[in-house]
């Protein structure tokens, strides 16, 4: 894949997740602000991902039969409009409104996802996937610092900020970002995935339910943990809101890191599904130790263990996932993945909610540590993906641009996780 087309994607996704990191950290008291109570600020925060949930899938299928490259500029712009309309919000519904907006544009990170996987080969897949994951981390750190910053004009000033950012971003993408798919791709009959009853097919199939099964597993228990983790800390080690955000910015820098240069050379070495099954051990250690700190400074060694593990595990997954469908189904499935991945980051904040509450203040870190075990096991069955040899590296050229290369430099969730 081209540098340049690269970097432009790379740019879209870091401006997007900024525009989206501008606005969280404020929403709870820009909310409040129009008499919201705590339930109507949860409402309105899960919004969100509700809406992002069931756009996710659409955006993916609409983008096989259309291109990426037009939704990718559309999704760069209706944030722009999610994010004035925050800006311009009076009333709770008006706000509520902007946010379902955000999350319908938010969808189009599996389009971005398959841009990718059309444009590289195999070897490269993994680390640009893992590319992306940086942006978004990347953008998700430099949110809250530029919204804080803005918010001392107003609540509504970061609003308008995050919409100038991504209707410029837009504009980039419209004159620097070329297709990634050629007119032959685009066929609705092509790919096995071109209908609902196909698509369905593909996604209980094996390997791609197991797949599924280990991310859903592994990204419940992920934001599970992460979802109690700053009540946890706060009654064993008294650590206060300062402390989690020093916390969150060295998650989110290890995150940098390894998904922008470490992922890709490790799965070079050892393979995707090897580097799922470390990352999901070394996941699932990092949540059991978490349980067991015998202090707050060793906070210092379990976040950045468990960013590395998050960091290799998610990008290589979904690497997988790609390579278990065919190249006109990439946006459908990878959309599918995004179900997956968004009802495991519903459920399992509310499971780990429920747990800690009502059992014990560790029991959601053992329980996720156990749950991301039973994914280790389930990855011991993952197959080694079949190579499509010159085909596939031929179909990665399609759309692109007279001497534009597929060198595979790479291609959310999670989303993102990582992801949102």
């Amino acid at each position: 894949m081209k540098t340049s087309r690269l970097a432009v994607l790379f740019a879209s996704v870091l401006v997007d997740m900024i525009g989206f990191g501008i606005v969280l950290p404020l929403l709870p008291f820009y909310a409040e602000s129009m008499g919201a109570t705590p339930f109507q600020v949860t409402v309105i925060i899960a919004s969100f991902s509700a809406m992002q949930l069931a756009a996710a899938p659409i955006w993916g299928r609409v983008s096989d039969r259309h291109g990426r490259r037009p939704l990718i500029v559309a999704g760069l712009f209706a944030s722009s409009v999610s994010y004035l309309i925050f800006g311009l919000a009076q009333t709770l519904w008006v706000l509520l409104l902007s946010r379902l907006a955000a999350g319908a544009a938010g969808g189009t990170i599996s389009v971005a996802q398959a841009y990718v996987a059309d444009a590289t080969d195999e070897e490269g897949r993994a680390h640009g996937l893992g590319l992306l994951g940086a942006a978004s981390g990347l953008g998700i750190l430099l949110g809250p610092m530029i919204g804080g910053f803005f918010a001392t004009w107003g609540y509504s000033v970061p609003g308008y900020v995050a919409a100038g950012l991504c209707a410029a971003n837009g504009v980039a993408a419209i004159m620097l970002l070329p297709e990634s798919r050629g007119t032959e791709e685009r066929r609705p009959e092509a790919g096995e995935a071109s209908t609902m009853r196909g698509w369905f097919r593909a996604m209980v199939r094996f390997p791609l339910s197991l797949l599924l099964s280990v991310y859903f597993l592994c990204i419940t228990s992920f934001t599970a943990m992460t979802a109690v983790l700053a009540l946890y800390l706060e009654r064993v080690f008294g650590l206060g809101a300062s402390a989690m955000g020093i916390v969150f910015s060295i998650a989110g820098g290890a995150t940098v890191v390894v998904r922008g240069g470490i992922v890709g050379r490790l799965v070079r070495k050892l393979g995707e599904p090897h580097t799922v099954r470390l990352g999901a051990g070394v996941l699932a250690a990092s949540i059991l130790a978490i349980a067991w700190l015998p202090g707050a400074n060793w906070l210092g060694v379990v976040v950045p263990v468990w960013a590395f593990g998050t960091g290799i595990l998610f990008p290589s997954l979904a690497s997988l996932v790609s390579r278990a469908t065919d190249r006109q189904s990439q946006g459908s499935i990878l959309g599918g993945s995004q179900i997956v991945g968004g009802t495991g980051r519903v459920l399992g904040p509310i499971w780990a909610g429920l747990l800690f509450q009502h059992v014990g203040i560790r029991s959601p870190f053992h329980v996720g540590a156990v749950l991301v075990a039973l994914g280790v096991v389930l990855a011991l069955r993952i197959p080694s993906p079949p190579a499509r040899h010159a085909e596939g590296r031929g179909a990665g050229r399609a759309g692109a641009r007279p001497g534009d290369g597929a060198q595979g430099a790479g291609a959310p969730a999670e989303a993102g996780e990582g992801s949102r």
